[in-house]
């Protein structure tokens, strides 16, 4: 392949040895955009706060990409040595963030969500504006990405075009002051109202918007006119199919990846109760395998239903791991968290949910955007939260069919294509393209 004569500059907080799907995003972007003839810089972060780390990434980042890890100042480290946490370590969707705090910990609670905004990883930005500024002056690089969250990235990509006329790319893979967390966070009115001040700075200022869902170009189109759906995706690379030949000894049905209090519903939790009791196969045979960072209060839940017994809980593991975690489950279980907004929900492990070809157990808003996404892909319709008679139903009916079947009930391979990393990429060059031509036209 011959060397690309396109150059652009991301800014990313997460990448390797962070784990998690704001990883894999850029990672594998950077890995396909020189197929498509851009050759990746990359700005991140040296000893970055992370919920979970995987060193087996950095076997992904291409030879050919150059990243520059510059210093970061933060607030983590004071704040998870007064919570008793790692010293790197971050919290991610409110995780085990319950109510039950010392004072200590809800004084830094509360100075985490009004002295850093829009969030506590701002310390960063003077470091990477420094580091990509140099950089786009000995590369001679025109065009920046920035993605968010940490949302504060984003404003570097605001000075960096303000100071040096830089073609600019926000990409978002969240909301900002929508984001369901920060209604769990003691955030004043003053807070609020200076965040949405940001917030409207940066979508009116970038060149191109790129978000993951429908739902968030809808939610950002009143003030930016240039608004991209790029989903996240699945990587084949990472997805190999191996045909299991035999079965598991247990049915078992599995969730890898965090576990979010607002993930813990009870309706559910009920239904397999109930199931435990009117079959004593069911008892007997079903294991709830959970991996990943798990919220606290799911393990209470499933003590008050008497249901622990079923339960496993499974430390984070290396994302090939988890991804033949995702092959060899008998039924995967999706649950998009319910709160507020949740409809423009669209996790990055639902694209490798729907790539392993495991049938997949989907709980949430049955018109909402991760229930598109699983429409396009021909794969079960997502059943809402309080529908406590279908969840019984179809639960019922995958452990009755994996009773029956001698070997593993594997769904078909169809139109993967546009939830494929590579083909995700040749959209996000097509921006890159267009901002390309507009430049030279100007």
């Amino acid at each position: 392949m011959t060397e690309p004569t396109n150059k652009v500059l991301i800014l990313t907080y997460y990448w390797p040895p962070a784990s998690g799907p704001g990883v894999q995003r850029f990672l594998k972007f950077c890995k396909y955009l020189p197929v498509f003839g851009w050759k990746p810089y990359v700005v991140t972060v040296e000893n970055g706060t992370y919920s979970s780390v995987d060193a087996t990434l950095a076997q992904d980042i291409p030879a050919s990409v150059s990243v520059v890890k510059t210093k970061t100042a933060e607030p983590f480290t004071i704040y998870n040595r007064l919570t008793g946490t790692k010293k790197n370590s971050g919290t991610v969707g409110m995780i085990n963030m319950d109510s039950k705090q010392s004072l200590l910990k809800q004084a830094s609670v509360y100075v985490r969500a009004n002295f850093f905004v829009p969030d506590a990883r701002k310390g960063w930005n003077k470091h990477a504006y420094a580091a990509a500024k140099e950089l786009i002056r000995k590369e001679n690089i025109e065009t920046i990405i920035t993605t968010g969250p940490p949302q504060s990235t984003h404003l570097i990509g605001l000075k960096l075009k303000k100071d040096l006329g830089v073609k600019w790319i926000a990409d978002f893979r969240d909301p900002w002051t929508t984001v369901y967390y920060n209604d769990m966070l003691p955030r004043t009115d003053a807070t609020k109202l200076r965040d949405k001040k940001l917030e409207d700075k940066v979508l009116k200022a970038a060149d191109k918007v790129v978000v993951v869902s429908d739902g968030l170009k809808d939610e950002f189109a009143d003030r930016n006119s240039d608004i991209s759906v790029i989903y996240n995706g699945f990587d084949e690379h990472d997805m190999a199919y191996i045909p299991w030949e035999d079965k598991n000894k247990k049915f078992i049905i599995a969730s890898i990846g965090n576990f979010k209090p607002n993930q813990n519903i009870h309706t559910l939790w009920q239904v397999l109760a109930e199931l435990k009791e009117e079959n004593e196969e069911f008892s007997h045979f079903v294991k709830i395998s959970l991996t990943g960072n798990i919220d606290n209060t799911v393990m209470s839940s499933f003590e008050k239903f008497g249901i622990e017994s079923m339960l496993e809980i499974n430390d984070y593991v290396p994302h090939m791991e988890a991804t033949k975690r995702m092959m060899i489950a008998d039924l995967l279980l999706f649950i998009v968290p319910q709160t507020p907004r949740n409809h423009l929900i669209i996790t990055g492990k639902l694209f490798e949910y729907i790539a392993s070809r495991t049938p997949i157990f989907s709980v949430g808003p049955v018109t909402g955007n991760a229930a598109q996404i699983l429409e396009k892909a021909q794969r079960a319709r997502m059943i809402d939260y309080n529908n406590k008679s279908e969840l019984k139903r179809i639960l019922r009916e995958h452990f009755n069919k994996w009773q029956a079947s001698d070997k593993p009930v594997n769904h078909p391979e169809s139109g993967l294509w546009e939830f494929s990393r590579k083909g995700l990429t040749e959209k996000l060059a097509d921006q890159l393209n267009e901002l390309n031509v507009k430049k030279e036209s100007d």
